[in-house]
């Protein structure tokens, strides 16, 4: 079960009430019967009601956990539900509040089970699209579509639920903070690994493109990842690494996935709103301790084992090591020209120097295509930390043309040195399918040959595989036990999912 849409559950079974759960089967809230409990997150339950006058059935959702954050979210959920007079999203038939717990009434959803028939993805992708296309024009951008955030009415409609990260378009002032890990200053971290759009991940910035970009990763999804020919098109597309590569809007996503059927010769059942996808994915908030952006790191050097720094760290292990530290009272540029002379001689560790100073514009301008290339020629010979910011750099596309299977290969060489960062840019890889095949259960196993030498980000990326059952049985007390250990060498993603958990 997603940790933070338990809505997903709501399927027409009973369910055990835990000890611990606010509402036991016939109490009265408000004139609503419990009936059965359904599921918990980290900060609500959802259980089935009937109503005492009607006896008509729908589920309620009531807040677990009263911190401001939270209760903050939750309260911005049932706004939207209860004043959104779109129908994608469910009907809102009350709300009140029970021993200081906010509580609201919905309609009764079934559940989306995934994959789909073949037959069925296009117009059930048409429909998705089509409903996204209608919040949109709303004036509000979803923020956490995923398959648990997706619900059917009879007929198999789809509903949008989850709705604690709804955001007017074109509104920067309200953070989620509950929501939100804070890295450098700035909100990031919006929605969930493997569907939030990198601009969401990176600055928690959010468009109708950021959606689409969802609407990509959920027609995977609902493939089961083996996407067809055609479909792989519209899915390139739909989650290209830049916002203005994707489809402008769910409009014209959903009329792309259309136009797949009447390639074949069908016509489409469902006429569709698009969006864009995602292909570049995120990279969790803590995967990249050096940039602690959830893209893609910013490129960092080092050749030791131990967990990487905010500064980039260099080794100091050869001959001219003494020659490449700034001396006392030298200049920065005087200390770049000397780098670069002794790069220019061959020294790797020179070369991977230089190429940090032309990628910070640190003594020299900054030029990232001449970083790439001293970057380039250190990898060659071997310096695991060049590497790394090589592969990161084809990765974003900085200085250079994007190419993720030449990242991985480089980020791959890195790894088989004992470098913590490469492996933990590897899990991030093999979790959102970037120059790899997606494979969560290669994603963890990288992140823990990280995490279990000391790399924090490492280890808040394996507390969340924990925590979520990615790629590992879900374990509650080991994911605590990895997201406190990361949190105590201060990495914000981890602190964040122990306050939500």
């Amino acid at each position: 079960m997603s940790g933070l849409s338990i809505e997903g559950f709501l399927a027409a079974r009973p369910a055990e009430k835990p000890s611990a759960g606010l509402l036991a089967p016939g109490d009265v809230v408000g004139e609503w019967r419990v009936a059965a409990f359904v599921g918990a997150g980290r900060s609500a339950e959802v259980y089935r009601v009937v109503n005492t006058r009607l006896g008509g059935e729908a589920a309620l959702k009531i807040l677990s956990d009263a911190s401001s954050g939270l209760r903050e979210r939750f309260g911005l959920e049932m706004d939207a539900v209860r004043t959104l007079a779109v129908s994608s999203l469910p009907r809102f038939f009350g709300s009140g509040t029970r021993n200081g717990m906010p509580y609201y009434v919905m309609e009764y959803l079934q559940p989306l089970v995934l994959p789909l028939p073949g037959g069925e993805v296009v117009p059930f992708m048409t429909s998705l699209a089509a409903a996204v296309a209608e919040l949109h024009a709303a004036g509000f951008v979803h923020r956490d579509l995923k398959p648990a955030n997706v619900l059917l009415r009879r007929g198999g409609r789809p509903v949008l639920i989850d709705l604690g990260l709804v955001k007017r378009i074109g509104d920067a002032s309200r953070p989620s903070r509950g929501a939100l890990s804070v890295v450098d200053g700035k909100p990031v971290g919006v929605g969930t690994p493997g569907f939030a759009a990198p601009e969401q991940l990176i600055d928690g910035v959010a468009t109708e493109r950021s959606d689409v970009f969802a609407l990509g990763e959920m027609l995977r999804a609902c493939c089961g990842g083996k996407v067809g020919r055609e479909l792989r098109r519209v899915l390139r597309q739909a989650t290209a690494a830049d916002p203005e590569d994707r489809y402008p809007d769910a409009v014209a996503f959903g009329k792309a996935v259309a136009a797949t059927s009447e390639r074949k010769g069908r016509v489409p059942l469902i006429a569709a709103a698009s969006a864009c996808a995602l292909a570049l994915a995120y990279l969790l908030v803590s995967n990249f301790q050096t940039s602690k952006h959830p893209d893609i790191p910013t490129p960092q050097l080092s050749n030791s084992t131990t967990p990487n720094s905010s500064t980039p760290n260099f080794p100091t292990t050869d001959s001219h090591s003494e020659s490449l530290t700034r001396q006392p009272g030298e200049s920065e540029m005087d200390h770049a020209a000397r780098v670069l002379s002794l790069a220019e001689e061959g020294n790797a560790e020179a070369q991977a120097l230089a190429a940090e100073g032309y990628y910070y514009g640190r003594g020299v301008e900054k030029d990232a295509a001449e970083a790439v290339r001293l970057y380039r020629l250190a990898a060659d010979a071997n310096h695991a930390g060049a590497q790394v910011s090589l592969g990161n750099c084809l990765l974003r596309g900085i200085g250079c043309e994007r190419n993720p299977d030449e990242a991985v290969a480089w980020l791959s060489r890195a790894a088989s040195q004992g470098n913590l960062g490469a492996m933990n840019d590897l899990a991030f890889c093999f979790r959102n399918g970037i120059g790899v095949d997606k494979d969560d259960t290669e994603a963890f196993l990288w992140a823990m040959k990280a995490a279990e030498s000391g790399h924090p980000g490492a280890q808040a990326f394996v507390g969340e595989c924990y925590l979520e059952g990615y790629g590992v049985e879900a374990n509650q007390r080991r994911a605590d036990d990895w997201l406190q250990r990361a949190a105590r060498q201060g990495n914000e993603r981890a602190k964040m999912l122990l306050r939500t958990r």
